[in-house]
């Protein structure tokens, strides 16, 4: 009988302290804790707050620009040709021949690097825009993650065969993202293409 009143005893010890535990954590053993690692998907947050939309109109905005610089660069050079063309007339010695044909080279060649150059432009621009829209989602997502002591925000991508959705704080950045103007930096008009040539194609005296 002692026995078993130790028992009853040890049991009842048992529970008082697991009760105890639980009062004071104000824990329920039934509810899923915070994730440490959460899950944004940036496809859907770029789609629904706007920001798609604001950066393909910057993108198109920069590349009207970079195509009326490159226009201008092509009538510039087009101009120093005819000009020269002009120059030495129907009947040019040789020499002239050959200056002729060397200018033509080169207005071809800077006209071919602007284009070079200015498809360089926009793919910089692009990687710039999208690197600001990161980071305005990282800002968002850090504060998020802090607020539920999570560890680690991860992009959503097609490498995760599964997770909890209480990790996915998708529309939380979204709805904040809403609320809030693009920042400056989105803002911003693309920089002055440098298409242009530095000099015009040298002519013969």
């Amino acid at each position: 009988m002692y026995y078993l009143n130790n028992i009853g005893d040890f049991v009842k010890v048992t529970l008082s302290i697991i009760l105890a535990l639980l009062i004071l954590t104000g824990c329920n053993p039934f509810t899923a804790s915070t994730p440490a690692a959460l899950i944004v998907d940036l496809d859907a947050v770029a789609k629904a707050s706007g920001r798609q939309e604001l950066m393909q109109k910057e993108l198109e905005f920069a590349n009207v620009r970079l195509s009326e610089q490159l226009k201008l660069v092509a009538s510039q050079l087009e101009t120093a040709v005819s000009d020269e063309k002009e120059k030495i007339g129907d009947k040019p010695s040789e020499d002239e021949r050959q200056q002729f044909d060397t200018l033509l080279l080169q207005a071809q060649q800077q006209l071919q690097n602007s284009k070079q150059l200015a498809v360089q432009q926009a793919n910089v621009f692009r990687s710039e825009l999208i690197m600001e829209f990161r980071q305005e989602v990282a800002d968002i997502a850090q504060q998020i993650a802090s607020d539920r002591q999570a560890q680690i925000v991860m992009v959503a991508s097609f490498d995760a065969l599964w997770f909890d959705p209480v990790a996915d704080i998708t529309d939380e950045v979204i709805a904040i993202m809403r609320a809030q103007p693009p920042s400056p930096a989105q803002q911003k008009t693309p920089i002055e293409s440098s298409t242009a040539p530095q000099q015009e194609p040298s002519q013969s005296p």
